[in-house]
This record gives structure tokens, C-alpha cells and sequence, in this order.
């Protein structure tokens, strides 16, 4: 059973740190220019990236902070 999902303004500040180290790479190494781009471009959701990429960064699953990925 997967842990809860916590709210991404709830974590320590190193780890919402990472979390957004991993998504300007992500981002750098694949040439797009926001999360939606990207989402696009695999042909995924944003919710769903957003979640793989807290996993790949080895962090809790968290909430997307809305503030910080703008609006479509």
C-alpha cells in the first residue's frame, strides 16, 4: 500500500529543495519549458509526473505546489 501523500508545503525545506533540483533537470535535459510542456511531451498527466518525480528524487510523494508550476 503506497504512503500518504503529503502536502508539498509540509515538507522540510531540503526536500522541497530536491524535489525541484530534480524537476529543473528533468526539465533542462528535455528541452521543455515547464512541467505541462513535459507532461505533453511524455503523454502524461501533470499530476503523475509531478509524482515521479518526487519518487525519482527520492522524496515523499507530495501534493504539486501549485505556486511554483503556473498555469498552463
Amino acid at each position: 500500500m503506497a504512503g500518504a501523500i503529503v502536502k508539498f508545503e509540509e515538507l522540510p525545506a531540503n526536500a522541497r529543495a530536491l524535489i525541484l533540483a530534480k524537476l529543473a533537470v528533468v526539465l533542462q535535459a528535455q528541452n521543455s519549458a515547464s512541467i505541462h510542456d513535459l507532461a505533453q511531451t511524455q503523454r502524461t498527466n501533470v499530476t503523475s509526473l509531478w509524482r515521479a518525480i518526487c519518487r525519482h528524487a527520492r522524496q515523499p510523494v507530495c501534493t504539486i505546489p501549485l505556486d511554483a508550476i503556473g498555469s498552463n
